[in-house]
């Protein structure tokens, strides 16, 4: 067994532990050989530990960031975290240090990418129809200077959220929870993403409007087909643009100060919000624990929601997103975008603050539409799920409780 007894990050914004238990004062052994530390906007910290025996002394091996240390059991253990990203263990009257694993890097390709689709007009979303209340780049600046101070990139910050927050989040939901993680490459099910795309029918939001195609650099289309053939054509183009305005979106969310638990005890996920072209057989592929990651590619990422439920989405399993999840405060708003899920979210036990994520509501498009961020890859651990209907439709009603975003899937 091994524990923390100190764990000081001045600098940390965000400061929790990926398994939903506390940081500090809490004993762990096997049972969790790798426990993340996220330290946001600094980075995290992996420590694992395995306990030896061999006939003789229990003995452990704990590794900080690969830095590995053979030890008695039972070791108490003092972190502390400078500004610079570098941290230091005390253990066993030693110290050792090194660097933190970094937070998506945001510096050089990513905030070119990124700056390349506002240039590109397809960030941000171009004119949204009411009853959305567009913001001016003046607008998202002075959120940049409020909530980002002194970061180069808060424009770049404020503007991702914003634009995460308008139609743009189909965009960035298909290009991520789509692809083949498991597949070097990480190709994409472009049949699939055509077919949401063709049958998404939000009014103003179609396959016909223009500046719905424009977020995917297509014209509007006659048919699905046409849909293929044009993603076929740009998505080598747009998909790295989506992941670079991922990472600053995901820097973005963990930059801010996390919502407490005594404001909101409970969060609740309508969790399939794209209309039209996606059901409940899409949710779990939208998980790096689904196996259909690892292809074959030419099988479509799919799994039938009674399948998944006795494998990816079982109780006590945990889950991985691939894209961001949104809540709200609201369960009855939650439930008018269920289409079939709906979630109800825990705090991690005794957890005074939800870990890894923020309340988005002030860059907002929907200014009346309270929004809090999970940004991917979050962790989350299923406790149960129960059948239940709304407006004499059958839906799965999950508790989940919030792991936290684990910066790199574990």
């Amino acid at each position: 067994m091994w524990k923390i007894t100190n764990f000081s990050a001045a600098q940390a914004i965000q400061l929790y532990a990926c398994d939903g238990n506390p940081i500090t004062d809490y004993s762990r052994g096997n049972e969790t050989p790798l426990t993340r530390i996220v330290i946001a906007p600094l980075g995290y910290l992996d420590v694992a530990y395995h306990q030896l025996f061999e006939g003789g002394p229990m003995n452990s091996i704990i590794a900080f960031n690969y830095q590995s240390l053979l030890c008695d059991s039972g070791l108490e253990v003092s972190i502390s975290v400078d500004s610079s990203g570098t941290w230091t263990v005390e253990i066993a009257g030693q110290t050792y240090s090194g660097a933190l694993n970094p937070m998506p890097v945001l510096a050089g390709e990513t905030i070119t990418a990124f700056q390349e689709m506002m240039e590109l007009k397809i960030v941000p979303y171009q004119d949204p129809p009411p009853p959305t209340v567009p913001k001016t780049n003046a607008q998202l600046q002075a959120l940049a200077d409020e909530y980002f101070p002194g970061n180069p990139y808060g424009f770049d910050l404020a503007m991702s959220l914003y634009d995460w927050t308008s139609c743009s989040f189909i965009r960035q939901d298909l290009f991520h929870q789509l692809q083949y993680t498991g597949v070097p490459g990480c190709p994409l099910d472009l049949n699939t993403m055509a077919g949401v795309i063709f049958g998404c029918n939000y009014p103003g939001y179609t396959h016909v409007d223009a500046n719905f195609m424009n977020q995917f650099m297509m014209k509007p289309a006659s048919s699905e087909e046409d849909v293929y053939n044009q993603l076929c054509g740009v998505h080598e183009q747009v998909k790295p643009l989506a992941i670079a305005e991922m990472k600053v979106y995901e820097n973005a969310v963990l930059s801010l100060q996390p919502p407490t638990v005594a404001e909101y005890p409970k969060l609740y996920r309508g969790a399939m919000s794209m209309s039209g072209g996606y059901d409940t057989g899409d949710f779990a592929p939208s998980m790096f624990e689904f196996p259909g990651n690892a292809g074959p590619t030419t099988e479509p990422h799919y799994q039938a929601f009674d399948e998944a439920l006795n494998g990816t989405l079982k109780p006590g399993a945990i889950i991985t997103t691939k894209g961001p999840w949104s809540f709200s405060n609201d369960k009855a708003g939650a439930e008018v975008w269920q289409n079939g899920i709906l979630i109800t979210l825990l705090p991690p036990s005794g957890a005074t603050v939800w870990p890894g994520c923020a309340d988005i509501t002030k860059f907002s498009i929907n200014p009346t539409t309270f929004e809090i961020d999970m940004p991917p890859p979050t962790r989350y651990r299923i406790e149960g799920y129960e059948w239940i209907t709304i407006k004499d439709k059958p839906v799965c009603h999950f508790t989940m409780t919030l792991l936290g975003y684990c910066v790199e899937p574990m």
